[in-house]
């Protein structure tokens, strides 16, 4: 299985799904991350930490920020998906405080629309199952909780790397909100450490696709 992890910075799939991208990794999935916006350092810490994670494919674009580009990103998001062609998309959610996060999401779901239209490319691709992922506020009612007990280590090692990061909110905030988070859905989840998802519901048919029709 294919899985692509999309966010708008370096860090934010340590801080979203770090322990689920490492659990896919370590069970044989072949997971890409991309991140949409990057700076110098930051570039450097996010390989890093997705090398923490095990992650095959880690791809970071050079934009400077998200929202102001949304256009130029979504075209190079949509070419992202037709070579990687993911059967699972995990990104931010679509009401997240952070303005590049909200932007983020759109172009997720503007690519996947427009990735599977046949009219527009040889080989069109469509998704399966998009999900989002708690990074700056908390799901209310999450759809799924992922057990990531085994794999909380290698996630806090991976957002250590974000050296440039760590100060903001003062000392070991990253570290203490993240942890106690997945503590938090590790009760609900009965188990030690857990992460939150919701699943968004995608078209599967449309006369631009290649599949026309289903059954119920």
């Amino acid at each position: 299985m294919k899985l692509a992890f999309v966010f708008a910075h370096p860090d934010d799939e340590a801080l979203s799904s770090g322990g689920t991208i490492a659990k896919y990794t370590t069970l044989g999935h072949e997971v890409s991350t991309l991140c949409l916006s990057s700076d110098s350092v930051r570039k450097e810490e996010y390989f890093n930490a997705t090398k923490i994670l095990g992650v095959q494919k880690p791809i970071i674009f050079d934009y400077p920020n998200v929202e102001s580009k949304k256009q130029e990103i979504t075209k190079d998001f949509i070419d992202y998906l037709l070579n990687f062609r993911p059967e699972i998309v995990v990104t931010h959610l679509e009401n997240d405080y952070h303005i590049d996060h909200r932007a983020t999401y759109s172009i997720v779901l503007e690519g996947i629309e427009w990735a599977a239209h046949e009219t527009q490319h040889k080989n069109p691709h469509l998704v399966n199952k998009l999900y989002v992922v708690e990074t700056t506020i908390l799901i209310p009612n999450p759809h799924i909780l992922v057990d990531i007990s085994d794999y909380y280590d290698q996630k806090e090692e991976a957002i250590k790397c974000y050296k440039s990061q760590l100060s903001k909110g003062g000392d070991n905030f990253y570290i203490n909100f993240h942890k106690n988070r997945t503590q938090m859905r590790g009760a609900q989840a009965s188990t030690k450490h857990a992460e939150a998802f919701l699943k968004v519901s995608l078209k599967q048919n449309s006369p631009f696709y290649e599949k026309k029709h289903s059954e119920l």
